[in-house]
């Protein structure tokens, strides 16, 4: 449905996206601990309690950029018009959502790893929108084989092992500059692949 207000939608919108990149550039050069809403309301031009009305704590802000990922994840996997399997699907995810992220050589992302994973609040959010990541790997790859995503069976168990070769190539990524983040994402998804991709049934089309 569209908004009755689009162009206060618009500038709410815009409002978010400054806030966020104010943020973002502050707890890379400062740290978690270090950054305070206010200073971040500053950088953003908006007044602390504007920043309040879109976030509610810090923690909600820092990891805003991941929840933003994940719902066009989950809106990609979950459109019934979608023709790859889960392998297909995961790996273009990958690639296109990788080159995005590394678009200036990958310093930034690189930075944004290295503060999340020394601040316990954002991991804290981090594997609960992980955890969501899994349920629709899950999901969709229940469907490719034809069998329930309920329990500890096989779908469950290779979304947990794409999920966990990811993060492993970004740990690498966080402290090797020489990595091809992008090649070694999509080798991970391939080596998973040749042991499980027998398993796909053709996917109904509707």
């Amino acid at each position: 449905m569209s908004s009755k207000y689009p162009l206060r939608t618009k500038r709410k919108a815009e409002t978010r996206k400054k806030i966020v990149r104010a943020a973002q550039e502050i707890l890379y050069r400062k740290g978690y601990e270090a950054t305070t809403l206010e200073e971040i309301a500053e950088a953003a031009g908006v007044h602390v309690q504007t920043l309040y009305r879109h976030f509610a704590n810090k923690q909600e802000l820092a990891s805003s950029s991941d929840w933003s990922w994940f719902q066009r994840f989950s809106d990609t996997i979950s459109n019934p018009s979608r023709t790859e399997n889960t392998f297909e699907f995961w790996r273009g995810w990958l690639e296109v959502t990788f080159r995005h992220l590394t678009s200036d050589g990958g310093d930034g992302y690189r930075r944004y790893i290295t503060v999340r994973h020394a601040n316990p609040p954002i991991l804290g959010q981090l594997s609960t929108i992980r955890a969501q990541y899994e349920d629709l790997l899950c999901e969709s790859l229940a469907e490719d084989f034809g069998m329930s995503p309920v329990g500890p069976g096989k779908p469950r168990l290779v979304a947990g092992m794409l999920l966990a070769g990811s993060s492993y190539v970004l740990r690498r990524f966080e402290v090797e500059d020489d990595i091809d983040l992008i090649g070694e994402a999509i080798a991970v998804v391939d080596e998973v692949e040749k042991m499980f991709g027998h398993l796909i049934r053709e996917r109904a089309t509707s």
